[in-house]
């Protein structure tokens, strides 16, 4: 690959994240919009949009039309034989995912944008990254926040030392679906925590069937009410039933809030009333690049310089994986407190809510 080329692109799923314009979100905070691929490879520079693929042929007509893209296909393999891309996005289902990355990496695809969730199971997850590894692809996991100036910034001040070491991250997100919302932030809990191995884990879960400990298929959804984690460097994470979307990074001297999903940052540290945190100052989010297209201008460098992104690393992507069936495991014995050689790689969770998987 030529450094200075554009790179031919195509993209697998033309749902919400895949090609939807990000108008459907109505206002959105600084650093959010562009949402979907389709939207995000076009004002890139770095991409030639050739191809869309979905199995709805009227979705993949509408978007054509939208994006200017001449070729459209509902077969994956007849669009990377005929486009031969060199990166590919995949929003599909999460069932479908390792097939279509398994036959990119037989056909030469260098780089995958893929949507989260990657795997429905420990050791699907292990598989994929496996096929990637092998097969020299550069792959970037489609948890947008990670690429957001704001939230990137917030973790730059908790790591400066200028509050002492961090203690422990609150997420308050309020209950939400396992596959459908919550890797968003077990891949927030590995970037902010800075370690992507888990320790120990307690989940409240919540299961419309029930479910004898043994099982090892979840053909649901389950919904995650709260979760009290350590990883292996000793820094807990916490998932609380609160709302909001505020993350709070807890140091020895300090907390730096995240408002509003990247709406603001304050700090809060110490003043004149010793032992109170009765200073506090806040930043708005700045105008940005949005975490989407930031997550795909960090592929294409990987891409074309033939290194590794910079935006994630696959021991994170394995460790939110494991986060999350480690939250299944631990309901599935009324919360108890497990550690991470207990979770089993063949626990497998569907993601199914009402008639779609995530």
């Amino acid at each position: 690959m030529v450094e200075n080329s554009r790179l031919r692109a195509a993209i697998i799923g033309l749902g919400r994240m895949g090609a939807e314009p990000s108008s459907r979100l109505g206002k959105m905070s600084n650093g959010w919009s562009p949402v979907s691929h389709a939207e995000s490879m076009v004002s890139l520079p770095e991409y030639e949009l050739a191809g869309l693929c979905d199995i709805d042929p009227e979705r993949v007509a509408r978007f054509q039309e939208l994006y200017s893209v001449a070729h459209g296909f509902t077969d994956y393999k007849k669009l990377i034989d005929t486009i031969q891309p060199d990166v590919i996005s995949i929003a599909t289902r999460t069932n479908l995912k390792e097939e279509i990355i398994r036959y990119a990496a037989q056909n030469g695809v260098s780089g995958i944008y893929v949507e989260k969730p990657l795997a429905t199971s420990i050791s699907q997850c292990q598989e994929i990254l496996e096929i990637v590894k092998q097969a020299g692809i550069k792959l970037i996991y489609g948890t947008q926040r990670r690429g957001m100036p704001f939230f990137r910034k917030a973790k730059e001040m908790a790591y400066s030392g200028q509050w002492g070491k961090v203690q422990s991250v609150q997420f308050e997100y309020g209950a939400s679906l396992l596959l459908w919302t919550l890797p968003h932030l077990t891949d927030l809990i590995t970037y902010y925590t800075d370690c992507s191995t888990l320790a120990s884990i307690s989940a409240h879960c919540e299961f419309k069937k029930a479910y004898i400990p043994e099982t090892t298929f979840i053909d649901e959804d389950p919904t995650i009410h709260s979760a009290d984690i350590t990883m292996q460097n000793g820094i807990r994470a916490i998932l609380t039933p609160g709302k909001g979307a505020n993350i709070r990074i807890h140091l020895e001297i300090g907390v730096i809030n995240i408002n509003g999903d990247g709406y603001s940052i304050e700090t809060h540290t110490a003043g004149e009333y010793i032992g109170k945190l009765t200073e506090i100052q806040r930043a708005y989010a700045p105008e940005s690049k949005s975490g989407t297209q930031l997550l795909f201008a960090d592929l294409a460098q990987a891409v074309k310089q033939n290194q590794a992104v910079t935006l994630g690393s696959y021991a994170e992507i394995l460790g939110s994986t494991e986060l999350l069936m480690g939250m299944v495991e631990s309901g599935l014995q009324n919360g108890a407190r497990i550690k991470l050689a207990a979770i089993r790689k063949n626990l497998t969770v569907t993601g199914r809510f009402g008639d779609l998987l995530a």
